[in-house]
C-alpha cells in the first residue's frame, strides 16, 4: 500500500526553507514580547515602590524615577526591543534609590 496524497519532496523542501526564512523573524518577536513583559512587571514593581518610599527621596529623584517610568511606557507602545531594554535598564537605575 502506498500513499497517493503526499508531499512531494519540492513542496517539503519548500516548507524547510520557508521554517528557515521565518526564524528569524520569530526570534525578533519573541525578544520583543520578553522585553515587554520584564518591562511591564518593572513597570508595577516601580510605581509601587514609588507610591510607598516616594517621600523618603529628594524630589529630585522622585522626578528622575517618574520620567523613567514615563520613557519605559512609552517604550513599550513601540516594536524596539533594545529600546525597551535600554529604558528598563535605566528605570532600574534610578529606581534603586528608593
Amino acid at each position: 500500500i502506498q500513499a497517493s496524497g503526499g508531499l512531494s519532496d519540492a513542496d517539503i523542501e519548500k516548507m524547510v526553507k520557508d521554517a528557515e526564512a521565518n526564524a528569524e523573524t520569530d526570534k525578533k518577536r519573541r525578544a520583543l514580547v520578553e522585553a515587554r513583559n520584564q518591562a511591564e512587571a518593572l513597570l508595577h514593581s516601580s510605581e509601587k515602590s514609588l507610591k510607598e518610599y516616594g517621600d523618603k527621596v529628594s524630589e529630585g529623584e522622585r522626578t528622575a524615577i517618574s520620567d523613567a517610568i514615563a520613557a519605559l511606557k512609552t517604550a513599550t507602545e513601540g516594536d524596539d526591543a533594545a529600546d525597551i531594554e535600554a529604558k528598563s535598564q535605566a528605570l532600574a537605575e534610578a529606581s534603586m534609590k528608593l
